[in-house]
């Protein structure tokens, strides 16, 4: 049981982390997040099955159609409600992304329906069995595929050019645009590559979860959790407190019940809040004296 939670754990873990970045990558970007991350999850799952169950597609082009129409989703987020608003320095972007992940998923519902339904894969026909203990392939490969993510996320940032020019623009809007840096696109490429990441877990959580357009918003929720647990300008913090959150849950899930999941889940978004507001490995905000 306890490897069977251990696998569990991590790669509901790296789904949080991976879906985690994205508000980081917003944010560090523009400070700026996308509250519909989560409808992104959704969308993502969505289109992969219509390409690959409803329309007999081979997995790669469903896949290659699901990313593309994730990373144009999150460039729309980001040119119908975040630019008007980001361009006049109003918060109204929160409540503007809010609702286009609310209109993502009622949309999904009258195309899709309401009813959850199985992602077919290759990895979930066969368990692989340690002692008496059995998990998925699939399982497995969801850590694997969303580390790596992370671990490429972060050398893009921080080793090329274009990853640079998104972390300047965060730092000084005013400095990266007289560098002749276009503002305005890089914080669509930041909406972009942030919901292509919460397309891809969507992608991989698919054979697990089921597909639904409700699946993705208490996705949305943990990863927001994980956010702020790790530090939203840490995405190493991120990277370690989603891992850290996936097991949490997976444990108290399986010795105690799945009810007190989220209660203990929850409750440490508040204890950390109270203890360190700026995350475990963030950034402490200066103060003007």
């Amino acid at each position: 049981m306890y490897v069977q939670l251990l696998v569990t754990g991590l790669a509901l873990g790296s789904m949080y982390g991976l879906v985690a970045l994205g508000y980081h990558i917003t944010w560090v970007t523009s400070r700026t997040m996308n509250f519909s991350q989560g409808h992104a999850v959704m969308a993502g799952a969505v289109v992969a099955y219509a390409g690959f169950v409803a329309l007999g597609w081979p997995f790669p082009l469903a896949l290659l159609v699901a990313l593309v129409a994730l990373a144009g989703y999150g460039a729309l987020v980001e040119r119908v409600a975040v630019r008007p608003f980001f361009l006049r320095a109003s918060p109204a972007w929160l409540l503007a992304t809010i609702a286009v992940g609310i209109i993502a998923e009622n949309v999904a519902q009258l195309t899709f329906g309401k009813d959850a339904r199985a992602f077919p894969s290759p990895l979930m026909q066969k368990p692989i069995m340690v002692g008496s203990v059995g998990f998925y392939p699939q399982e497995l490969l969801v850590p694997v595929v969303g580390l790596a993510l992370m671990g490429l996320v972060q050398l893009f940032y921080h080793r090329t050019s274009y990853g640079k020019q998104l972390k300047a623009v965060a730092w000084n809007p005013e400095a990266a645009g007289l560098m002749g840096i276009n503002i305005p696109r890089a914080v669509m490429a930041a909406y972009a590559l942030s919901a292509l990441l919460a397309g891809i877990a969507g992608v991989l959580l698919a054979p697990l979860l089921n597909v639904a357009p409700q699946m993705g918003t208490i996705i949305g929720l943990k990863a927001f959790a994980v956010a702020i647990i790790g530090g939203l300008t840490s995405a190493p913090g991120i990277i370690l407190a989603g891992l850290g959150y996936g097991l949490v849950e997976s444990f108290v899930a399986g010795y105690v019940s799945t009810r007190a999941r989220e209660i203990v889940g929850f409750g440490l978004v508040i204890a950390v809040l109270i203890a360190r507001p700026w995350g475990l490995l963030g950034e402490k905000p200066s103060r003007r004296v």
